[in-house]
């Protein structure tokens, strides 16, 4: 987990509900004799969601569909700050970076990961898009909610157009970076027998549905797909990344990213509890990233893949 990331230590469920008393009867005792909660309660999931961003960051999630997937804030949380540390290298060795704006593709029903960047940084502006009416109107009632509508600006994606269509279109702005939580797979039999679903019989609830977690070629064939687009695109964006959610779908994204002659790229392991992510990045800029940027938790057997500095 993130070295600014709160919750690396355990979260005290009892102090959170006096902060957050809509979560107090779902507080129960572990056993070990502590408070905690009970993950495979879908309803227990959204009160603890929304405890964080109330207690931690003055969020309010006034719409949180019971099925759509409700996000892990350490998780999320843990994306958003990796992606303050990229931003933060570049204005460090470019002070002529423009200000910040960044796309989040799939911004679900919760729109969290525009919600947390904004709400950390005051001066960054957010576009997020989404394919689905249901979470693009559950996604515009969260930022309005929380008046970030200065910030953060909702495209409702259509399903014939391109993935980065905000950045086509806005051909006189410089973007600082993408970030994405692509569907995992190509079928919905897949997702119901994959691992990560399992991971979550095991710890916990998933409320998924089917648009949030299948896709054409699932996530290796969706980050393809971007990355073909930000050829076109080169450095109108900065960086290009995307959370994976299987270790297997790294080696042919880099080979995808080889194919396309793209050098400056890397890999990046997050890691929180029983849930490991990876996110892979690139750029068609100059500027490389230092090793600790890409932090040094990411997995031994993946290391062969981070692309050589020049």
């Amino acid at each position: 987990m993130h070295e600014r990331n709160p919750y690396r230590d355990n979260v005290d469920f009892r102090l959170l509900a006096e902060a957050y008393p809509p979560l107090r009867p779902f507080v129960v005792s572990t056993s070990k004799g502590t408070p905690g909660i009970d993950f495979k309660n879908a309803e227990a999931q959204r009160e603890l969601t929304q405890a964080l961003l109330h207690r931690d960051f003055g969020l309010e999630m006034h719409s949180l569909p019971n099925d759509r997937l409700c996000p892990p804030i350490p998780n999320r949380l843990d994306y958003v700050l990796w992606i303050q540390d990229i931003v933060d290298e570049v204005a460090e060795l470019d002070s002529g970076a423009p200000s910040v704006l960044g796309i989040d593709v799939g911004t679900g029903a919760s729109a969290i990961y525009t919600l947390l960047a904004c709400r950390l940084r005051s001066n960054w502006k957010m576009i997020g898009t989404d394919i689905d009416k249901n979470s693009f109107a559950s996604a515009e009632k969260n930022v309005t909610a929380n008046r970030l509508q200065e910030q953060i600006t909702l495209h409702l994606s259509k399903p014939d157009e391109r993935i980065f269509t905000p950045i086509f279109e806005n051909p006189d702005k410089r973007f600082s970076f993408t970030m994405c939580n692509p569907p995992f797979y190509s079928t919905f039999s897949e997702a119901v027998n994959s691992p990560v679903i399992k991971e979550f019989d095991s710890f916990a609830v998933c409320t998924g549905a089917e648009v949030e977690m299948v896709t054409e070629g699932g996530e290796v064939g969706f980050v393809r797909r971007m990355i073909l687009e930000s050829k076109e695109l080169k450095e109108r964006c900065r960086w290009y990344t995307s959370l994976l959610g299987k270790s297997s779908s790294v080696p042919p994204l880099i080979e995808a990213l080889k194919e396309q002659k793209v050098n400056n790229y890397g890999i990046t392991e997050l890691v929180q509890s029983h849930t490991k992510r990876w996110v892979i990045l690139w750029s068609y800029g100059d500027i490389r990233l230092p090793d600790v940027s890409l932090m040094p938790t990411f997995e031994r057997a993946l290391r062969r893949f981070h692309a050589p500095a020049e």
